[in-house]
């Protein structure tokens, strides 16, 4: 099943790997995606939607050469559980880079290397054996907002800022943007809920009370609320799809915002021909510990979805039982540009995405002292003046 997703929130076990594009000019048998017209490499290009040469901007469709998956797959989550885990690498003799600044784990193939971390821009990296027990992903979304257009996305989110340094946008270079497909898992599931509470109905009773006027006692009436309570009990069903939870290692789970929503109805087969020109996060977050994060989160709504059932005005003692069934998962990627600059004297990191699906941009920038405190004394100079204005 496919609809829009909501992204969840991570686990505990927290490493990420990011995997790049192979390099055609390597010995070790990796190999890029090349046209067959002028045998220049080809590049993913989200505007055409279709594989396009670097040189001759000849087009390919994703498919013709038969690599990828055929269809989207949901599996049994608790079989898998039960089952060994299936192994296998993201790039075929790749080498893994560890960032010392977010403890994000990078894999590289062929001879790709890495200089600075994609995430935090941090220059510390360490190289290491890449690791090769993983689930692969089945489906992706492949990106739809190309690189100009993210660029110009940015630019006018970065223009609509309040209070921050004039010079921002000089120092947050737009070229700096780097498409990556984040690793997400999807669930789906069917909840029954059962609840008890106590149902409280308002009502009102006229009661008498004296009060002074003039100097004399007099009676009054006033209506006075009450709650009835009546024990109450309920019963609902809710079928869960695609409820998304970000395995991503390298960005903050608060950073972003609504540029983390995607629309999972646009899944396609994989095919490693989609991350040509982009790169690839292998997830950080496991099968296992990401479905205790969407357990957690879909037991919260659902309990939230309860409370509203209950009738009556108010509602104490609300008690929810809940039983999962039917319980699926799939291993996706989804496209995100991602950009990290520096800013200040102190080489502050700030980070910000671009929705490589919807185009939505969100992220962290700089605040304006300045700013703020020329704001807040022109507030209090307005406030002194219409003050005089009224005396």
């Amino acid at each position: 099943m496919r609809s829009a997703g909501l992204f969840a929130g991570r686990s505990a076990r927290r490493t990420a790997d990011l995997m790049y594009p192979q390099d055609p000019m390597t010995t070790d048998g990796a190999s890029r995606e090349t046209c067959t017209t002028c045998g220049a490499n080809l590049e993913w290009d989200p505007g055409a939607g279709a594989l396009k040469c670097v040189a001759c901007t000849g087009l390919r469709a994703v498919g013709e050469d038969g690599a990828g998956s055929e269809s989207i797959v949901e599996h049994d989550l608790a079989a898998m559980l039960r089952s060994a885990k299936p192994r296998g690498a993201l790039a075929p003799k790749a080498r893994q880079v560890r960032c010392s600044g977010c403890g994000a784990e990078v894999i590289f193939a062929g001879a790709a290397t890495a200089t600075r971390c994609d995430f935090c821009d941090s220059p510390s990296v360490l190289a290491t054996d890449a690791q090769s027990d993983r689930h692969l992903p089945e489906s992706l979304v492949p990106f739809a907002v190309a690189r100009a257009a993210a660029g110009t996305a940015f630019s006018t989110w970065q223009r609509r800022l309040w209070f921050r340094p004039s010079d921002l946008s000089a120092r947050s270079v737009v070229a700096e943007l780097r498409g990556v497909y984040l690793p997400y898992w999807t669930f789906d599931c069917e909840v029954d809920s059962r609840w008890t509470a106590d149902a409280g109905h308002y009502y009102y009773v006229t009661e008498s009370y004296s009060a002074q006027e003039n100097g004399k006692s007099v009676s009054r009436t006033r209506q006075v609320q009450h709650t009835r309570w009546v024990p109450s009990s309920g019963r609902r069903h809710d079928s869960w799809d695609d409820f998304l939870v970000c395995a991503s290692r390298g960005l903050p789970e608060g950073l972003g915002g609504a540029a983390r929503e995607f629309a999972t109805g646009a899944l396609v087969p994989y095919s490693p021909e989609y991350l040509q020109g982009f790169a690839a996060e292998a997830y950080g977050i496991d099968l296992e510990p990401a479905w205790k994060s969407a357990e957690t989160k879909i037991t919260a709504t659902q309990k939230d979805r309860c409370a509203r059932d209950v009738p009556g005005d108010t509602q104490r003692n609300l008690r929810v039982r809940h039983a999962f069934s039917d319980t699926s998962f799939k291993h996706v990627l989804l496209p995100m540009w991602v950009m990290a600059y520096r800013y200040g004297s102190a080489g502050k990191v700030y980070r910000v995405l671009v929705n490589g699906q919807s185009g939505v941009v969100g992220g962290e920038a700089p605040w304006s002292a300045g700013k703020i405190v020329a704001f807040v004394a022109a507030l209090a100079g307005a406030a002194v003046l219409a003050w005089l204005a009224l005396r």
